[in-house]
């Protein structure tokens, strides 16, 4: 934008905050279910299956732990794995990470079919690319 060229006012540009805010409610709203919770079925009886993991032996387990932590992180796929590696680089090292499933990885430790890909563009994905020097060859990364 020039020197010269008006920023338009949002009136003008018909998205002022509370147009905005409107459109906001209007789309949590479709999401939003009148039944909350009950609208899930229970994992049970029929489902049952869907509790178990796949990707590891039958009657896989971890011994149990006691211990005094920091941060204590429920969920070992991206978002926690992220969180644990802001806390290291922020001097926190006392972290443990609890995770319901065989390894790491959430959505791409569960989701293993031939060519699951990634919904999000890698290079939004994957916020330490410039730590770890790694450059996606994809613009949706491929589980690999």
């Amino acid at each position: 934008m020039n020197a010269r060229q008006r920023i338009p006012t949002p009136a003008e540009l018909g998205c002022g905050p509370a147009e905005v805010r409107r459109k906001y409610a209007a789309e949590r709203d479709k999401r939003l279910r009148t039944r909350g919770n009950d609208q899930y079925v229970e994992v049970a009886g029929d489902f049952a299956c869907y509790e178990a993991d796949p990707h590891v032996a039958p009657g896989f387990t971890r011994a149990p732990l006691t211990e005094t932590l920091d941060v204590l992180i429920l969920g070992g796929g991206f978002g926690g794995m992220l969180a644990a590696a802001r806390l290291a680089e922020a001097g926190v090292h006392d972290v443990r990470i609890i995770e319901k499933a065989g390894d790491f990885g959430g959505t791409w430790y569960w989701n293993r079919y031939p060519g699951a890909q990634c919904d999000i563009e890698s290079y939004v994905y994957l916020p330490l690319l410039d730590e770890t020097g790694y450059v996606p060859r994809e613009k949706y990364a491929f589980q690999p």
